[in-house]
């Protein structure tokens, strides 16, 4: 496709922009991206999901303005997708409808696994990782966990978890508000390393590296990043379980109102940022790894790499 391609991906906890073209050697130029913590997943582990009706609307005005602001750059094609909080949901059509009856713009409604494979397609064009072949990938959303394995640079393996750290955090540390429970930590960890096991997805060899994309990553890079005086994108990409841990223990020790205090985290993530903690270091620990690499390069891009071949 000549000229360039927006995407808007509205995700369990965010809503998200990539306007983007083709780049040198065949690889995506970002023209500009935006990202808004909207949260329409609240209520996504109850046995009958549904999206509430403040959390479509607020969900809808995002996607009208991140509309508005991608015709600026004229796109050729404007995408809407939508991941595991609208495709869980049970008035999940609702909200479809109401987005494309504001912006003429029909949304396209993920499975797992075509979520899991536009994640993996984008993190291939991470320029950091060029002359990688062979690599796993994690993304932890609000509703899902995907897992995509590449090898000799092609989507060998891509299964899709509901171990987002929204629904993980609603079903197991329900005093959110206060320090994090040993026990809810315990359950919740455990929980993880059985998904885990019981999936059939293979974590070997070891000398594979793992890479870590969405925004729970995001905001643990941010964290860690200020704490050294350096911005996330000067700050290493790799993070150690060592230093995963410590953080999470720091953030689960804290109350909500201490949490919304630390630098970077986002105070629409503060609630649900142990969630993602505990769901991260019990990954790393099921899989026997000391690191993860975290790339920016994600669904969206996956989704602009397919429009502009």
């Amino acid at each position: 496709m000549s000229g360039p391609v927006a995407v808007i991906d509205a995700g369990s906890n965010s809503i998200k922009l990539l306007v983007a073209q083709k780049g040198l050697r065949g690889g995506i130029e970002t023209l500009f991206s935006e990202t808004y913590e909207t949260r329409i997943s609240d209520g996504i582990s109850r046995e009958l999901p549904r999206l509430e009706l403040q959390a479509m609307i607020k969900g809808c005005d995002t996607i009208m303005e991140l509309v508005r602001l991608a015709r600026n750059y004229e796109p050729a094609k404007t995408i809407i997708v939508a991941t595991s909080a609208v495709r869980d949901a049970l008035n999940g059509q609702d909200f479809i409808d109401r987005v494309e009856n504001h912006t003429g713009i029909k949304m396209r409604l993920l499975s797992g696994t075509e979520e899991a494979n536009y994640i993996g397609l984008g993190i291939s064009y991470d320029p950091a990782l060029e002359g990688v072949e062979n690599f796993l990938q994690v993304d932890i959303g609000g509703g899902s966990m995907e897992l995509v394995r590449f090898k000799k640079r092609e989507i060998n393996k891509a299964i899709s978890l509901r171990l987002g750290a929204v629904r993980m955090n609603e079903r197991f540390l329900s005093e959110s508000d206060g320090p994090i429970l040993r026990k809810g930590e315990a359950a919740l960890s455990a929980f993880v390393q059985a998904e885990l096991a019981m999936s059939d997805f293979k974590f070997s060899p070891k000398s594979w590296p793992l890479v870590a994309t969405g925004g729970a990553f995001a905001v643990c890079r941010a964290i860690l990043a200020a704490e050294r005086g350096q911005s996330v994108d000067n700050r290493n990409p790799t993070m150690n379980l060592g230093e995963l841990t410590e953080l999470k223990n720091r953030l689960c020790d804290m109350t909500l109102h201490q949490r919304l205090e630390v630098p970077h985290l986002p105070a629409s993530r503060a609630d649900i940022i142990p969630a993602a903690l505990i769901t991260i270091v019990s990954l790393l620990n099921h899989i026997n790894r000391t690191s993860l690499t975290h790339s920016f390069y994600n669904l969206r891009y996956g989704v602009a790499a397919e429009l502009l071949q």
